[in-house]
């Protein structure tokens, strides 16, 4: 066994137990072992692959059908996070490509600006809602023909972290972007604080079977080296509130957030600490080509 992204063979426990394999409460039969790099520092799940243009695999990701209207109920909200994060100066008359969009949520919200909006996206029944609005691939091999060194921004929203080969997965992505031009992923944290705070709740919950990849700070930082880009540079945030952490606490399940009113005042120095200190549940990479 050796690292797909720097083909080390040596690699340390990241996590042993059960894992989810669906909703909360979804957990495997027998336990499963992720394993860390110790030399690029990346987790990965073994023979955790899926189908991604089945049903299957959209279930185990979302908890429900692969439908375009579910998905956007699901995820519409997420994209003001999203468009912080970018910024707004970067999309009018550019090419846009969303690499495993989805249900297209965020190019829907800036298609009306940029001269072209590339979704990349392997399931079926996502492509005909898709093509309404956007040019169409199942992958980003596809796409390069026509658009290898023309596209000004790609982004990849907690998608990396599904491939079967992160590495492969930023060079393909890289090949569409134009000289000067970037790319964002996003993932899950490993270092976030809850998971270290509350192993025995939260590590069943955090680790599960869609995901065959885990990164932190400096994983990513290493990925993006062996990847080619000149520079990359890493954005934390902390999606979930201070009542999250105290019902995770309690309740030893997920709720979502915005429950308890009396501690709103402490969000925003709770997310910023957290942010700072590289412990938020998310991070979002900015590569420079």
């Amino acid at each position: 066994m050796k690292c797909k992204i720097c083909r080390t063979d040596k690699f340390s426990v990241l996590y042993h137990g059960r894992i989810r394999t669906g909703g909360f409460g979804n957990l495997s039969d027998e336990k499963q072992t992720v394993y860390c790099c110790e030399s690029c520092g990346a987790g990965f799940l073994p023979d955790a692959g899926f189908n991604y243009e089945a049903q299957e695999y959209r279930e185990a990701v979302d908890g429900g059908a692969a439908d375009v209207r579910m998905f956007q109920g699901l995820h519409d909200g997420e994209q003001a996070e999203k468009i912080a994060v970018t910024g707004t100066k970067g999309y009018r008359s550019a090419i846009i490509a969303d690499i495993g969009c989805g249900g297209g949520s965020f190019l829907d919200f800036i298609s009306g600006v940029a001269e072209e909006t590339i979704a990349v996206e392997p399931c079926k029944s996502f492509q005909k809602d898709l093509a309404r609005q956007h040019t169409v691939y199942s992958y980003v091999r596809d796409a390069l023909d026509l658009w290898a060194g023309k596209v000004d921004l790609a982004v990849s929203f907690a998608v990396m972290e599904h491939v079967d080969d992160p590495l492969l997965f930023l060079q393909e992505i890289r090949r569409l972007i134009k000289p000067g031009g970037k790319v964002l992923v996003s993932t899950p944290n490993y270092d976030d604080w809850l998971l270290k705070f509350l192993p025995d709740i939260y590590e069943s919950f955090f680790y599960r079977q869609a995901h065959q990849w885990y990164f932190n700070g400096r994983s990513m930082e290493k990925l993006a080296v062996y990847a080619g880009f000149k520079s990359v540079e890493l954005v934390y945030k902390n999606r979930f509130d201070v009542s999250n952490a105290l019902h995770w606490l309690r309740d030893h399940r997920p709720t979502g957030i915005g429950k308890m009113e009396l501690f709103t005042e402490l969000d925003c120095s709770y997310k910023s600490l957290l942010e700072r200190s590289g412990r938020a549940d998310f991070i979002y990479a900015w590569f420079t080509v």
